[in-house]
């Protein structure tokens, strides 16, 4: 069986850039437009890019039973992602808040790959999973305690962090081998028919139509094409688990960004948190040593 290899900074970096970003534009973008329509055209346009840039490259396309496997991927890991994200932005969720929650994602996926993939975590990785924790409570903590209560937007953001994490192991156990162009057209197409139907159900409409627009373009270039295919391939380096780790380092990065964007001044617990994020994207990424006497199990096939 093939074991997973550290994932590159060349690929971490794009990842963490691409996501972080997301949730201030985001913000930006549920400002202007409604949320699930928002999420529906970014992930509509989003499949017809990657499906043109699939065609043109003659890349191959799921079929049978690895297509479904393919649309219900994507279905966890951007419909209700980026549908329970947009929601709570548009609920009053800040942007930051939103960008904490999903970072929890690499602790929520790593319990679910020991539980359900047999994934072993090193102590390596288990303290680079608790720094990751360590760095979006003193960089945002103090925002989800001003919180008071669980509200709809809280709720929504929760259900995009389950979708994240559960995508992301799906993919990891039945997606293996798939393209990620086709892989990313199809995923986005099939998240884009489901959140397609909350859509057609939610009140509003376009208030600002060159903001929406900018917020989408960025979107959908950066983040559905670029930030799918790095994510993808991350995964398939470096298991469900690794990539996920990378998210540890989002929430001060956004906030960072959040300054010119936003107006959002970063605290000096952002400071911090972008320091303890990284040292934790290292520990969670890094190679771990092969053991002796597994070289000798897998030696003797």
């Amino acid at each position: 069986m093939k074991s997973a290899r550290s994932i590159p900074l060349s690929l971490a970096a794009p990842i963490v850039f691409i996501w972080a970003s997301g949730f201030p534009t985001g913000a930006l973008g549920v400002a202007a437009a409604p949320p699930f329509l928002l999420t529906t055209v970014r992930l509509t346009l989003a499949a017809l890019v990657l499906a043109v840039i699939a065609l043109c490259s003659r890349a191959n396309w799921p079929n049978g039973k690895l297509l479904g496997h393919t649309a219900i991927a994507g279905i966890l890991t951007y419909g209700m992602q980026f549908g329970g994200c947009y929601g709570g932005l548009s609920a009053g969720v800040p942007a930051s808040v939103t960008a904490l929650v999903i970072a929890m994602n690499p602790v929520l996926t790593a319990a679910l790959a020991a539980c359900l993939l047999r994934e072993r975590l090193s102590r390596i990785r288990l303290v680079g999973l608790g720094l990751g924790v360590l760095a979006v409570v003193v960089t945002l903590g103090d925002q989800v305690l001003a919180e008071g209560t669980l509200n709809p937007g809280i709720f929504l953001t929760m259900l995009g962090l389950l979708g994240f994490s559960a995508g992301g192991l799906y993919q990891q156990r039945c997606c293996a081998g798939v393209d990620v162009r086709t892989g990313g057209a199809v995923q986005s197409a099939a998240a884009a028919l489901a959140v397609g139907v909350a859509a057609l159900l939610e009140h509003g409409h376009v208030t600002h139509w060159a903001q929406a627009t900018a917020v989408l373009l960025w979107l959908v270039l950066a983040g559905s094409v670029v930030g799918t295919a790095c994510y993808l391939r991350a995964v398939a380096v470096g298991g469900a688990s690794r990539a996920s780790a990378l998210f540890s380092a989002v929430p001060p990065v956004s906030a960072l960004l959040a300054w010119p964007l936003l107006g959002e001044i970063p605290s000096i617990g952002a400071v911090l948190g972008i320091a303890l994020g990284a040292v934790a994207c290292v520990l969670g990424t890094r190679r771990e040593p092969v053991r002796e006497a597994e070289r000798e199990q897998v030696a003797g096939g």
